[in-house]
């Protein structure tokens, strides 16, 4: 326990120093999820409440900073590590606890939802607790379980609503092991937190023309083909990379051998066809690599079992930390004249690079009175974090899907007779300066990363904003 103690502190010292000093902004997605916060509602056009509500919090006490939008994933991780030893050494031993809380740490996947503040983090955490007490809900069949593993369950759907997948698969697991408890009114405790705690998110949808729930559907179906083989090989390729290569051919094995066991059937249920309806999915549309992510604590204590009886546990460790370092430090990859493997316009840091820059460009421009628009939800989030003041921002639709900006449009019309900042990666659309009397100034930024230009914004300042700007219909592409 003590080194178990000491590596997860060490990693939470790394995370909370590396924010403080690396060279990266918040990603598009956390500046976003941190405007959120400063607009408490039920829920939200994407994603449920929970990622909103936690960076409430840390602001309040922290301040605007990165530090406090990141600092959850960070404990959240040093947690759940700490919780799953335990659990791991009850359900096999402590060789697998040890490895099972360490060497989840490295992998690329966890790596991220350690230092990003995403709805996934949250996701992450909340499910491995909510597999934890439904373990000892089934050992125990006590009320007090029963109802700790709704309420981990129901904190799991408010941080994203890839935890429904938890209901089918519990049902499929005492289909298999437990069927007497099918039969047991104590289990049936396990559904009254989630069903009030999905009240308000149900309640807002309904408010909103369920919004959150045609988003989801078109992201499933939006752009699927009959057949798409580079989708599912991109798909794969991304599982590989998550859990850092040589863990998931483990993870493979569990899947394949682990039925007979219960305890190894437990973690192979909550996984694998959690794997295999997004493995189906990426045959006819583009799968996201994070998007089964969360299923793979169960995963990893399956690889985790094997991989202590393994003499691959030593390169499996090896293989995963040289990653963890690259995912970490890019620029590495150029000292040592490998930049070809992983070029900095396919950098995935490079999300993040550049957005404090820009913020400090158009806080030369912004006085506090000017109306500051984007097309593009990602720029105008940057822009509302690293804009000096935090100022309010808007998103407009020039042709894009929907998203959470258009919910907030009231207040633009306060903006009428006072100038505004446009930014864009492109130049500005004719329909954005037909609301404005002109050009006042354009400037345009490139934003390199190690080395070379990533992206460039156009920055526009603008005079005297005179009308609503002629948009496409809000609410066509969710």
């Amino acid at each position: 326990m003590k080194f178990v103690l000491g590596f997860n502190l060490l990693l939470f010292l790394f995370r909370v120093l590396y924010v403080l000093y690396s060279p990266l902004d918040l990603t598009p997605e956390e500046a976003q999820y941190w405007d959120w916060s400063r607009h408490l509602d039920l829920s939200y056009y994407s994603k449920p409440p929970m990622v909103a509500y936690a960076n409430f919090l840390t602001t309040s006490l922290l301040g605007n900073t990165e530090l406090a939008v990141r600092i959850t994933p960070i404990v959240l991780s040093f947690l759940m590590s700490i919780f799953t030893y335990f659990f791991a050494k009850k359900l096999f031993d402590e060789r697998v606890a040890i490895i099972s809380s360490t060497l989840p740490q490295l992998s690329v996947g966890l790596a991220i939802n350690s230092l990003l503040m995403t709805t996934d983090a949250l996701l992450i955490f909340f499910w491995s607790l909510s597999l934890m007490a439904f373990w000892y809900a089934l050992e125990k069949n006590s009320a007090f379980w029963w109802l700790l593993l709704g309420i981990f369950s129901g904190f799991a759907f408010l941080s994203k609503y890839s935890a429904v997948f938890l209901l089918p698969l519990a049902l499929l697991y005492l289909s298999i092991y437990k069927r007497e408890l099918l039969w047991s009114a104590k289990t049936y405790l396990s559904l009254l937190p989630p069903l009030f705690m999905s009240l308000p998110v149900l309640y807002w949808n309904y408010k909103h023309q369920f919004v959150s729930f045609k988003h989801v559907s078109t992201l499933a179906t939006k752009h699927a083909s009959l057949f798409n083989p580079n989708s599912l090989l991109e798909y794969l390729g991304g599982q590989l990379l998550l859990v850092s290569i040589l863990p998931f051919f483990f993870m493979l094995k569990g899947w394949l051998l682990g039925w007979k066991d219960r305890r190894l059937g437990f973690l192979t249920v909550f996984s694998l066809p959690v794997f295999l309806f997004f493995l189906a999915l990426s045959f006819r549309k583009h799968v996201e690599a994070n998007w089964s992510g969360f299923a793979y604590f169960g995963g990893f204590l399956l690889a985790s079992y094997y991989l202590s009886k393994s003499r691959f546990l030593k390169p499996t460790y090896a293989l995963s930390f040289v990653l963890f370092i690259l995912l970490h430090f890019s620029p590495i990859l150029d000292k040592v004249g490998l930049k070809n493997l992983l070029p900095p316009n396919r950098d995935p840091v490079k999300v993040a690079i550049g957005w404090e820059l820009l913020g400090k460009e158009v806080s030369k421009l912004y006085t506090g009175q000017e109306i500051i628009l984007s097309p593009r939800y990602q720029i105008s989030a940057e822009l509302a974090f690293y804009t000096e003041g935090n100022p309010r921002t808007y998103c407009i639709n020039l042709g894009r899907r929907m998203n959470q900006y258009d919910l907030w449009r009231e207040s633009m019309k306060n903006y009428i007779g006072k100038d505004g900042i446009y930014v864009d990666y492109s130049p500005i659309d004719s329909r954005v300066l037909e609301g404005f009397e002109g050009i006042i100034e354009h400037r345009v930024l490139p934003i390199r990363w190690r080395g070379e230009v990533i992206r460039e914004f156009h920055i526009y300042k603008l005079k005297n904003y005179k009308h609503t700007i002629r948009e496409e219909r809000m609410f066509e592409g969710y």
